[in-house]
C-alpha cells in the first residue's frame, strides 16, 4: 500500500514539474500565434497603400515602411528576422483580406518541430563500427614543462582565510 501511495506522489510531483517546465518554456519562447495576436492591435491603426500586387507602403505617424508579402520582407527587418509577420505585414495582409498566418515561416509550425524531433540521434554511433587504438593504455604524453620558481621555497603551508584566528598560527 505504501509503495502505491509513494508512486502516486512521485507521479503527481513529476507531472507538476513538467507543467512548470512547459509553462516557463512558453513564457520564454512565445508561440507564433501569440506574437501575431500581440501585433494585431498595432497593425490595425496603420495606413496602407498598395503599390503593386504584393508590395505595399505602410505608414505610421512618423515613418513609412515598404512590405513585400511575396518575398516576406519589410524595411523594418522584423519580418525578415523573426520569420513572423511584423505589424506592417499584418496591416498589408489585412488590407487585401488575406490571412496573416499564411506568411508565418514553416520553421514556426508544429509539424516542422515534430519532424525535427521524430528520429533518435545516437551520439556515439555503433560500437562495432568504432575504431579504437589497440595500444591506447601504453600511450602517454610527457608532463608539461615547468619553470623552477626563484627564491627560497616556502617551509610552511599558506593558511586559509578562516584560519587566522586559530591558536598556534601566525
Amino acid at each position: 500500500m505504501r509503495k502505491v501511495i509513494a508512486v502516486d506522489v512521485v507521479d503527481a510531483e513529476n507531472g507538476a514539474s513538467w507543467k512548470w517546465f512547459f509553462r516557463g518554456l512558453s513564457q520564454m519562447i512565445p508561440d507564433a500565434s501569440d506574437l501575431l495576436v500581440s501585433r494585431f492591435g498595432a497593425a490595425m491603426v496603420l495606413n496602407v497603400y498598395q503599390v503593386d500586387q504584393n508590395e505595399f507602403e505602410v505608414k505610421d505617424e512618423t515613418m513609412k515602411y515598404v512590405v513585400d508579402l511575396e518575398k516576406r520582407h519589410c524595411t523594418c527587418n522584423v519580418f525578415d528576422i523573426d520569420k513572423i509577420p511584423c505589424i506592417h505585414a499584418i496591416a498589408a495582409a489585412k488590407y487585401i483580406k488575406r490571412d496573416e498566418n499564411r506568411y508565418v515561416d514553416t520553421s514556426h509550425l508544429t509539424e516542422t518541430w515534430a519532424k525535427a524531433y521524430a528520429e533518435s540521434i545516437h551520439p556515439g554511433g555503433e560500437l562495432s563500427t568504432s575504431t579504437y587504438l589497440a595500444n591506447i593504455d601504453e600511450l602517454s604524453g610527457p608532463p608539461p614543462a615547468t619553470k623552477k620558481r626563484s627564491g627560497r621555497p616556502p617551509t610552511k603551508r599558506k593558511r586559509s582565510v578562516g584560519e587566522f584566528g586559530v591558536p598556534g598560527s601566525k
